[in-house]
């Protein structure tokens, strides 16, 4: 083929193609005689046996001159070695095949371009298509570019009659005018589609147009709105502002809403001989100089944002109006696809495209397939805008860990879990940000938006919880501290009851906003874990991420985090209310007496727990409005827990009873459990009841156990290493509650 285009840059050359052929004849002539020449020379020293050898070679050589082949030359080349006379055959023979091989391809361009220097613009578009197709031969040659130019000329002859022909019939209907109820006779429609017809069949012989050039055809029809769209949003008019790109948009949703089913009526099955779809084609050109549009309007913007600097005003509002840019446009390209199923690769309805369209967004973040400076405008400022929400709404908020009880307040399920102030407006943050990049084709702009802007908020938040749970924690360890120093035992007269609420109120109110606010937020991510946005998003990533992941989600690992800072908060209640508890117990403990000599009876709690018996009920009223009932449950459950271990800790195991005393300390403890029994859910009636909670079991079998048994008997059964046995027989629950070690020790209580 490089021979070809070095010898014949026309047709013209094909007059010397005889004269390159002879010459090539000459030259293996004069291999021929070089040989002979020299053989002759030694003839005399040679042998019979090698006169036949070159004799035999000469023979070979005379029919190469004829009929040879470049393998036969190089079979006489393995054979006779790399004889310079052979291998200066092998180059003759291949030349020669060459032009013999081209002659006919050669005199087929010549008629091919006979053929197409006899159309004209009158000619039939069957006889185009045809020529066209015989070009294909020709390809990669100077004479098939050649050809290609001549044929091109003809049919951008043919191209501007069938446009003129077309523009003047749309015109004598007024095609497309607005306002207008204009009727079309079938005989115009019919010759408008015929028409039609030609220009895409002509078009096909050139080139089938691919996303995002259209066809010529459709670029006529589609005029009437191409010049409307143009005076509306790219001259100075008051519809078109940098502002208000959802303009723009409208009206081309109007125009295809109002116009979509004349057009189809025109191209008809126009594109469906030429494997594509007469809506898609239909939009695609639609979409051409609404293209052009946004990308001049990001171009603006862009600019815009480079000469504003440092000025953070210039920044905001030019930042926004990037973001809505993008908004409106994403959403616009989201329409497109509910209304129409657009996608401009699809060819066959029942089939998946070949590629996903990235939507006229696509087109503006990635100009070219090239990244554009859009795509860091965009984050950057998304993130900007969204931490100012997030500092002032959320962070910034007074109330913001205080929680919100009118949260969903029509809803009357028990179980409905009530945010902190700031929690809830994380979340409609995060829904809100969520919506500004749904509708993106775009995955990995989906993926930094994502990462870089919501993922980086929930951070930050867990951080500001995490800050705020080492201040409660800090509170709560000076409170425990001073419970164990000498002469924390002593009543704090100074404090009323009414104040030691208050105080715990506020701090259990921290500990529970905490609480519910960490649970909120996990709820969340773990809804948003099952939306399909986010569960393609993980799975895109996953697929092209050279990590093994752990989580099973984009939300995998903050989730862990949360969950274990929850996991904290919760032990806290036990903290807590054991403080609390132990607190209340004060004075009591500091004035109770359980070896009572007097033997008159006793029908009265102590009056150093009513305190005790109005702290615990109104925290757990505060917990009962506001947590969901298994949390309240799981939260009463420790309450109970820290009731019963104090009373163990600080009473039973700390002091020795007699009789008397034992009948006070059940007095005491009846006045208790009765003031508890409803918020610390004792009733086994209870849908979930702590009235199997082993730690209170514990302190009433502990009771039952000292009552049993008087001071003489338990002194025999001290003595008695084995004897644990036998006093578990004498009660019906064997004192299932109580270890070996426990009934020791109650032993030594009981004098």
């Amino acid at each position: 083929m490089d021979f070809l285009n070095a010898s014949f840059v026309s047709l013209r050359d094909l007059d010397s193609i005889d004269d390159k052929l002879n010459a090539l004849s000459d030259q293996k002539l004069r291999i021929s005689r070089a040989i002979d020449a020299a053989t002759g020379a030694d003839s005399a020293e040679v042998t019979d046996k090698e006169n036949l050898y070159i004799e035999g070679l000469l023979t070979s050589i005379q029919q190469l001159s004829t009929a040879g082949t470049e393998s036969i030359v190089e079979n006489l080349i393995e054979r006779n070695g790399n004889l310079q006379v052979l291998v200066d055959l092998k180059e003759a023979v291949v030349e020669k095949n060459i032009l013999q091989s081209q002659n006919v391809l050669l005199r087929d361009a010549a008629l091919l371009e006979s053929a197409i220097l006899s159309l004209s613009e009158t000619s039939d578009i069957s006889e185009l298509l045809e020529i066209s197709k015989k070009l294909g031969k020709f390809d990669g040659t100077a004479v098939g570019l050649t050809l290609a130019d001549e044929l091109t000329k003809v049919v951008e002859d043919k191209k501007a009659k069938l446009i003129q022909k077309l523009t003047s019939l749309l015109q004598l209907i007024k095609w497309l005018a607005p306002k207008e109820n204009v009727s079309i006779a079938s005989s115009t429609l019919k010759e408008i589609s015929s028409i039609f017809d030609q220009l895409v069949n002509l078009q096909v012989g050139q080139q089938v147009p691919e996303y995002p050039e259209t066809w010529w055809g459709l670029e006529v029809l589609l005029q009437p709105f191409t010049v409307r769209f143009n005076y509306h949003f790219n001259q100075s008019n008051e519809t078109n502002k940098i502002s208000r790109p959802e303009w723009a948009l409208q009206f081309v949703e109007t125009f295809l809403y109002d116009n979509m089913q004349v057009l189809e009526l025109v191209i008809g099955d126009t594109f469906q001989k030429h494997g594509k779809i007469g809506v898609m084609e239909v939009l695609t050109a639609a979409l051409i100089p609404v293209r052009t549009k946004l990308l001049k309007m990001a171009q603006i913007i862009n600019q815009s944002i480079a000469r504003s600097g440092d000025d953070a005003a210039g920044l905001e509002r030019n930042g926004r109006l990037l973001s809505h840019l993008i908004f409106e446009t994403t959403s616009f390209d989201q329409r497109l696809r509910n209304a129409y199923k657009y996608n401009p690769y699809i060819t066959d309805l029942k089939k998946a495209p070949k590629r996903k369209w990235m939507g006229l967004t696509g087109d503006i973040l990635l100009e070219n397939d090239e990244e554009n400076t859009a795509v860091t405008n965009w984050l950057n400022l998304e993130l900007r805008l969204a931490k100012q929400r997030f500092d002032k709404e959320i962070m910034g908020a007074l109330n913001a860990f205080e929680i919100d009880f009118e949260y969903n307040a029509s809803s009357k399920q028990p179980d409905t879990l009530k945010p902190s102030y700031s929690a809830y407006a994380l979340v409609k943050l995060f829904d809100n940000l969520t919506s500004h990049f749904k509708t993106l084709s775009i995955v990995k702009y989906q993926l930094m938006y994502v990462s870089n802007i919501q993922l980086t908020f929930l951070d930050e938040y867990l951080q500001a919880l995490q800050k705020q749970f080492g201040h409660f924690n800090e509170s709560l360890s000076l409170k425990l501290i001073s419970n164990f120093l000498p002469g924390s035992v002593k009543a704090d007269t100074s404090a009323t009851s009414q104040s030691v609420i208050s105080n715990g109120l506020k701090g259990l109110e921290i500990l529970t906003g905490l609480y519910c606010l960490i649970k909120f937020v996990i709820e969340q991510m773990q809804e948003w874990s099952e939306d399909l946005l986010f569960i393609q998003l993980w799975n895109s990533y996953r697929s092209v991420s050279t990590k093994k992941e752990a989580e099973d989600s984009i939300f995998g690992s903050a989730i862990a985090q949360y969950t274990a800072l929850l996991d904290k908060v919760a032990t806290r209640y036990a903290d807590f209310f054991k403080r609390e508890i132990r607190g209340g117990f004060k004075e009591y403990v500091n004035s109770s007496v359980w070896t009572i000599d007097d033997s008159e009876a006793r029908n009265l709690p102590s009056v150093k727990l009513a305190a005790l018996a109005s702290i615990i009920p109104t925290y757990m009223a505060y917990l009962e409005r506001t947590l969901p009932e298994i949390d309240y449950f799981l939260v009463a459950s420790k309450v109970c827990d820290s009731f019963s271990t104090v009373v163990l800790e600080y009473i039973i195991t700390n002091n020795k009873f007699n009789k008397n005393g034992l009948v006070q300390l059940q007095l005491d403890l009846d006045y208790l459990v009765e003031s508890f029994s409803g918020p610390l859910l004792m009733d086994p009636q209870c849908k979930y009841s702590n009235a199997d909670n082993r730690k209170f079991k514990k302190v009433i079998q502990s009771i039952e156990m000292m009552e049993h048994f008087d001071g003489a008997t338990a002194r025999l059964m001290k003595r008695d290493v084995e004897s644990n046995d036998t006093i578990r027989s004498q009660f019906e629950n064997r004192l299932d509650c109580l270890e070996e070690n426990d009934i020791r020790d109650l032993l030594f209580r009981i004098i």
